[in-house]
């Protein structure tokens, strides 16, 4: 994932880990339109961390983590949606 440079301005408070989730594809391979509901509850739970608060131990910017299906704070910057999480609320990290 190819992050515009301009989330290097936000800097992040406390145990709070921004991260970025590529949004769920609404068609399928073969062509069919699936509702959001439906391809949210389909799509992989995994995202990029694209900055850290000074409290985080766990996890750095990068990291491709996997992500509970609830319990991120939704924020827009620059027209991109990113997922806001406390630390403790991430799973683990996926190391390829």
């Amino acid at each position: 994932m190819k992050l515009d440079e301009t989330v290097k301005n936000i800097k992040l408070i406390g145990d709070n880990i921004l991260v970025f989730v590529e949004p769920p594809k609404k068609e399928t391979q073969s062509g069919i339109i699936v509702s959001e509901e439906v391809a949210r509850e389909h799509s992989e739970l995994y995202g990029e961390v694209v900055a850290v608060g000074p409290s985080v131990k766990d996890f750095s910017e990068g990291d491709v983590v996997l992500l509970p299906p609830h319990g991120s704070t939704p924020t827009v910057y620059k027209n991109i949606v990113y997922h806001v999480f406390k630390e403790y609320s991430l799973f683990a990290k996926i190391e390829e």
